[in-house]
């Protein structure tokens, strides 16, 4: 019962997440482009746009679902789940933001669906206990993570925009990918260890609060069919490979409910990898108006 449930809620979190990232992409395109500098003036414009702030309270209302999910299941089970919403996404983006697909990105979404229900049904034996094995080797791990999600955009700032948008949704990812398990950390810490409760919060901000600067980034430089289905398997692919490694979150014991988790996690990358395979030639307009245009028109 634990386990179907926190699946319903991983679903319904992914849903909303994604339609959020379908409501930033519309909204972001008129707002004055995100550079490495945040100014007030940068600041103002995103917050008082009604558009960019609904997508606000639903991204909040997801990630509230997001970490009911993550308190009830292990965080290698709830990633998979949060990132094949990328589904949805895509299906808005082709819909609504004229991103016109291939044949191939059709398979992609399916390949998605059908991860999740291979995930699900690889639970049959239920969720171990996360145990961390690991406390040091963990903060060793994510020093590395973070240096990559650092380090990656700025190799790739020199290409097209959709280039340029790659990148930056490979750290939105890492970024995001460690926050998954600072948060599933700081899940299993509260009531039991409030020093390490309030050293997890610090490292969620730390993490989360770069990630969705940065994903504003990535939206006004390329598509959402681009961005999203790239930082989507990195923030699902950090999650379960830490959570294997130093979390105790091993495969089932079945031999076939193990070739079930393994294909269900082959499945839900390749869409995302298949899916983020875009033409260098679709590019996307720049932002409507610089900080400076917006600053002069306040």
């Amino acid at each position: 019962m634990r386990e179907s449930l926190a699946i319903a809620i991983a679903i319904v979190a992914a849903l909303l997440l994604n339609w959020a990232i379908y409501l930033q992409k519309k909204a972001v395109l008129d707002l004055p482009e995100v550079k490495a500098k945040i100014s007030w003036t940068l600041v103002k414009a995103f917050i008082t746009n009604k558009p960019w702030m609904l997508a606000q309270i639903v991204n909040v209302s997801g990630f509230a679902l997001y970490s009911v999910a993550l308190a009830l299941a292990p965080v290698s089970i709830v990633e998979p789940i949060i990132a094949s919403g990328v589904v949805l996404l895509a299906y808005l983006a082709i819909k609504n933001l004229d991103e016109k697909p291939r044949r191939i990105d059709y398979f992609a979404m399916s390949a998605s669906v059908l991860g999740v229900i291979f995930l699900g049904v690889s639970l049959a034996e239920g969720i171990p206990k996360d145990v961390l094995r690991h406390p040091l080797e963990i903060w060793f791990v994510a020093a590395g993570v973070l240096l990559l999600a650092v380090v990656i955009p700025i190799f790739m700032r020199g290409g097209s925009n959709n280039t340029q948008a790659a990148g930056l949704g490979v750290s939105v990812g890492l970024f995001f990918g460690m926050a998954a398990v600072f948060q599933r950390l700081l899940m299993l810490n509260i009531g039991h260890n409030w020093v390490l409760v309030v050293v997890f919060i610090a490292a969620c901000i730390a993490t989360y609060v770069p990630a969705f600067i940065i994903l504003q980034a990535a939206l006004q430089k390329g598509m959402a069919m681009v961005v999203a289905p790239i930082y989507n398997g990195l923030m699902e692919f950090v999650p379960i490979v830490l959570g294997m490694a130093v979390l105790n979150e091993g495969f089932p014991q079945s031999n076939v409910l193990k070739v079930l988790r393994i294909l269900a996690f082959a499945l839900i990358l390749m869409g995302t990898v298949i899916l983020s395979q875009r033409a260098e030639g679709d590019e996307l307009p720049e932002p409507a108006i610089t900080v400076e245009d917006h600053a002069a028109e306040t």
